[in-house]
């Protein structure tokens, strides 16, 4: 309770209230006893003017004690509820109202009594004490006459019990207690109706700073005017936060798309090691989904000690680029990481899959070695055909005409190298060789499967074909028809390899539409291709031959199958390969085009 405004204000005013109570009553307790002691003292001094007037009719006279009357004087005092004694000059108890008996001298002398020698000196005395005669406290009250032209003065004494004294004391105080109970009780409920009327408004902020966007409720307009300045003060600080919180929010929304769309993996580490962000390109080595991942620990989310290491060492300041590999999945990758200062006391971290450039940089190698490889045949076989002639100048053409049939020979092997690679070029750069159009695709299988035919290899090979008619096609005729004439030109290879000088080798050629598809098949029953093979012949300079055997030296180079495998993915198809049972298929699944409008 005390530890709220209401409740602190309630206590200050109970507080103040039984303070005010405290002290009114001190003082009016002190104030109270003077003023019973003062009309007391009034009363009893009215009183005693009475029995003066009453014994001054009666002719009574100082010294004359006999002349009291004893049974008026006792009628007396029961008439003005007072205890009445008559005391001479010399303290001698003349008469008294509690003695009936005037023969009984029992009294003592009085003389040295306070309220007496007061009155004696003073003309009056007061006094509160106990009385020997009666066994009875009184408040005594004496004034000193001179009766009826006596020389001798004459004291009047009257008193009043203390214990009515001191009941009309608690009347007095009671009655005073009730009020102050009552208005202490009044002004307290008056109070806390106020001050929860004071501070409602207070609540009804406090409410209102508490709710959040969606349940703000309204800041109040009512209450005193520092209330209304505060809540006109809150209201526009929520406006500006609100604002500002929805810039933040768009700011987060940028950086997240920002993070998230980067090419490279991103992550911003905290000073205590915390994981602020990171994108999907991360995936592959966290543990958990980025988006899970914000507010725990990078090194219990990452999975390789070496970007738990590299974040180390960027937490402590030693900012460094580091390329490691690492296998979570089917294969290897290869990566490019560095850390960065970011903010006052954060890190980011920048991670490049450089897997493909690396694949990249080894096929450059790769081929650069392989065509060397390739053309220092032919230009060896050149440069020693050339230097024979260059020996032979004696020599009958007859005789020179053989070394120059190879360097013919040669040049060509090398034109059709060269020609290969700038086509295999332009395709994988997505450079068309020639402009789509359409053209019968049945046609130009047929015309393909001739010119195979009239290779001498193909005299004893038995060819089947399933081509249709006509077979309307749109794409690129060269791309296409070089791809036909290189699996046609394989089979009969490999075909021949197989049944060389005898019959039993045959070659099927299919086209036909399946499932939307257009579908071109090539089979034969060659030397087929081990399983094991089957994945990298369609890579640059793969063969068959492990050992690069030619076949009189007329063989590939290795580059046909690529050129099939770049030319039909250029035009959004795929080729497969199976080889089992002593059979090759070769399929190429092309997708149909739309129908001429």
């Amino acid at each position: 309770m005390f530890r709220t405004l209401t409740g602190r204000l309630i206590a200050l005013l109970s507080l103040s209230v039984a303070l005010a109570a405290i002290l009114s009553w001190t003082f009016a307790s002190r104030g109270m006893r003077a003023e019973i002691d003062e009309i007391t003292t009034r009363s009893l001094s009215r009183k005693v003017g009475v029995i003066k007037e009453m014994l001054e009719i009666r002719g009574w006279r100082s010294g004359e004690d006999d002349t009291i009357p004893l049974e008026d004087l006792a009628r007396w005092s029961r008439l003005l509820g007072t205890r009445i004694t008559i005391i001479g000059g010399d303290g001698t108890v003349m008469a008294d109202s509690s003695v009936t008996s005037r023969d009984e001298r029992i009294l003592d002398n009085h003389r040295d009594r306070p309220e007496i020698s007061q009155a004696l000196s003073a003309g009056y005395g007061t006094n509160k004490r106990y009385s020997e005669t009666t066994n009875v406290p009184y408040f005594y009250y004496a004034q000193a006459f001179q009766m009826n032209g006596s020389k001798d003065p004459v004291v009047i004494r009257c008193s009043l019990p203390l214990a009515e004294y001191h009941g009309l004391l608690y009347n007095v105080r009671m009655n005073i207690l009730r009020a102050m109970f009552l208005s202490g009780t009044a002004a307290l409920i008056a109070g806390i109706i106020g001050v929860r009327r004071v501070t409602r408004p207070i609540r009804k902020l406090t409410e209102a700073s508490r709710a959040n966007s969606r349940t703000r409720l309204p800041y109040p307009s009512g209450g005193s005017l520092e209330i209304e300045e505060l809540s006109r003060a809150l209201r526009e600080s929520t406006e500006a936060q609100e604002r500002m919180m929805a810039e933040l929010e768009d700011d987060r929304n940028q950086l997240q798309t920002v993070v998230q769309s980067a090419p490279c993996g991103l992550m911003l580490v905290s000073a205590d090691g915390k994981i602020i962000c990171a994108n999907s390109a991360l995936a592959p080595l966290l543990r958990d989904a980025p988006e899970r991942l914000e507010g725990a620990d990078a090194d219990g989310a990452l999975r390789s000690p070496e970007l738990i290491d590299l974040i180390a060492r960027g937490r402590a300041g030693e900012f460094r680029e580091t390329n490691f590999e690492s296998r979570y999945g089917a294969a290897e990758r290869s990566y490019q990481a560095r850390v960065l200062p970011a903010g006052q006391r954060e890190t980011l971290l920048i991670l490049n899959d450089i897997t493909e450039r690396r694949q990249i940089e080894e096929a450059r190698k790769t081929f650069v070695a392989d065509a060397g490889h390739e053309l220092r045949t032919p230009l060896t076989s050149i440069s020693v055909a050339a230097e024979l002639l260059g020996e032979m100048t004696d020599s009958s053409a007859e005789a020179r005409a053989p070394y120059i049939e190879e360097i013919m020979r040669q040049r060509g092997r090398m034109t059709a190298l060269v020609d290969d690679l700038l086509l295999l070029s332009k395709l994988e750069s997505g450079v068309p060789v020639s402009e789509a159009r359409r053209f019968d695709l049945a046609e130009m299988a047929r015309t393909c499967v001739n010119e195979a035919k009239k290779n001498p290899k193909s005299e004893q090979i038995s060819w089947n074909t399933d081509i249709p008619e006509t077979f309307d096609y749109s794409g690129r005729p060269e791309e296409l028809r070089r791809t036909i004439a290189n699996l046609l030109d394989n089979s009969v290879k490999y075909t021949y390899r197989r049944y060389a000088g005898k019959g039993g080798g045959s070659i099927s050629v299919g086209l036909t539409v399946q499932d939307g598809s257009c579908l071109l098949t090539v089979r034969d029953n060659g030397i087929g291709i081990p399983r094991e093979d089957a994945g990298r012949l369609f890579g640059r300079f793969e063969r068959i031959e492990r050992d690069r055997a030619r076949d009189g030296g007329a063989g590939g180079y290795g580059l046909g199958l690529a050129i099939v495998k770049t030319a039909v993915e250029s035009h959004g198809g795929q080729v497969t390969l199976r080889s089992e049972d002593g059979l090759t298929e070769f399929a190429i699944s092309l997708p149909l085009p739309p129908a001429p409008s």
